[in-house]
């Protein structure tokens, strides 16, 4: 059996989805069950016991880690003979030392398809691996079965179909797990498009590619473009790809421009704009043309912008993230995701940072302090986040924050004000409901704009109303009669 614990029911378990591919004559007697977050780790622990399984295959994440290492404990306590296996990116770097390795039988490093196989193989012979810990190479991807078949009617109908082109990266970022494995492979184009043709044909319409840079080989890159952009379901395709900002030729920008409103999602990791910074976590990436090409792309065409900016890398102050957060702002990008520094396990991000830097050894391993950043101000900026997320992220009030962000001094300390208003006021970052949102982003705006209440307060109304289905009251309006 394999099992995957997944953030949110819309996802799916693609890395087990591959296990059971390529198990050969094994797979037909194998079950794959995913589970969400939501659900309690005995109601999962129940749930896959109840099939009897002699081997569980555990896929384990950052995000996940929790609940699972809960998961396996109880497997292990009710079920001590059913053998469990555990893999996935949390086990990449020093899986002795992780909590769930007490409760597993063996552990997987690295890309396991071939070496889950094997495992499997030598198990049902009834022999045993001579070590709990599994180094696996990279496989030859060309060798790899296709897992495409695997999804089911209802995962096409109602879930974000996961695809991939390529595994590796060409970065080094010392932050990142891709970073630590830097062989950049292709699976075969042809036998590629020909599963995304068949996937087409069974009513996918919703594409996440989870290469780390789609846009490393631009040939490959247009050919994929155009294949969909030639299907006839092209009005109702979303695709989402992670692409390097600066590596976006003229005529890349142009097949870009050529898809319909809203069918790309595209997500670039900007993570500074402070070149200093960027060369200290060897991130190698030219900031004004990513920039240049965000714009033009946020100008000239239909693509949804996600950028990413991580707050409390090495060297980096307050102000300095201050300027890239107000600079990708001004872009008006319609995702801007922030998040706090994390020391991975198996990233040299540790040996980089200053002695005075301290993380949590727990997962998500977010860091605590460094020479920038007390705790206490790391604290306001994770709440900044949620803040913002929720704020802007989900689109919820975007003239509004328009109004916001010509307030001086900039955007980033203006926001910081609205979220410190917000926290003395509510005390929390989630459960707050979004009319209390809208009375708070209304108070902040009225309080800085005086002179012009009445242009806030129908702002907030009409951001309120965008959404079909919003019959809330919003009292805090003069004359508000909805």
């Amino acid at each position: 059996m394999l099992a995957a614990i997944n953030a949110h029911y819309a996802h799916v378990a693609f890395g087990l989805r591959r296990l059971q591919a390529h198990l050969g004559c094994y797979q037909e007697n194998t079950q794959l069950l995913e589970f969400t977050l939501q659900q309690s780790a005995h109601e999962i622990a129940e749930a896959i016991l109840a099939r009897k399984p002699r081997l569980v295959g555990l896929s384990l994440y950052i995000w996940n880690i929790e609940i699972a290492t809960a998961v396996a404990a109880v497997i292990r306590a009710v079920s001590p003979e059913t053998v469990l296996v555990c893999g996935g990116p949390e086990m990449t770097g020093d899986p002795a030392r992780s909590p769930v390795a007490p409760f597993a039988d063996y552990i997987i490093r690295g890309e396991g398809e071939e070496a889950f196989l094997t495992l499997v193989h030598t198990l049902l012979q009834g022999h045993v691996p001579p070590d709990k810990i599994i180094d696996a190479s990279p496989p030859d991807l060309s060798l790899l079965a296709d897992p495409y078949p695997l999804y089911t009617e209802q995962d096409i109908a109602h879930r974000v179909i996961y695809v991939e082109a390529s595994r590796g990266c060409p970065h080094r970022c010392a932050f990142c797990l891709s970073g630590a494995f830097p062989c950049l492979r292709y699976f075969p184009l042809h036998a590629f498009l020909h599963s995304m043709s068949r996937l087409l044909d069974r009513g996918a319409r919703r594409f996440k590619f989870i290469d780390r840079t789609f846009n490393v080989d631009l040939n490959r890159m247009h050919t994929i473009l155009r294949f969909f952009r030639e299907r006839p379901e092209i009005e109702q395709l979303h695709l989402h790809f992670e692409i390097m900002p600066d590596h976006l030729p003229p005529d890349t920008l142009a097949l870009l421009a050529s898809f319909p409103h809203d069918a790309l999602h595209l997500e670039t990791g900007v993570q500074s704009v402070n070149p200093d910074i960027q060369k200290a976590i060897r991130r190698y990436q030219r900031i004004e043309p990513s920039l240049e090409n965000l714009h033009w792309l946020r100008t000239h065409t239909g693509c949804q912008l996600h950028a990413d900016l991580i707050f409390g890398l090495p060297g980096e102050s307050i102000d300095s993230f201050a300027e890239g957060f107000n600079r990708l702002v001004a872009l008006d990008v319609q995702e801007l995701q922030l998040g706090l520094l994390k020391n991975l396990p198996g990233t040299p991000l540790g040996a980089l940072s200053s002695p005075d830097t301290v993380y949590d050894t727990n997962p998500p391993y977010e860091l605590l302090q460094n020479e920038h950043y007390s705790f206490d101000a790391l604290q306001r900026m994770k709440r900044f986040a949620k803040y913002f997320d929720l704020l802007h992220n989900h689109g919820n009030f975007p003239e509004s924050l328009a109004l916001l962000r010509q307030l001086p001094p900039s955007p980033f300390h203006v926001f910081e004000a609205l979220t410190e208003q917000i926290w003395e006021q509510e005390g929390k970052t989630y459960g707050i409901p979004l009319v209390k949102m809208a009375e708070h982003l209304h108070t902040f705006l009225c309080a800085c704009l005086p002179d012009r209440k009445s242009t806030v307060s129908a702002v907030i109304e009409k951001d309120f109303r965008r959404f079909k289905g919003r019959r809330d009251r919003l009292p805090f309006l003069t004359g508000n009669s909805a």
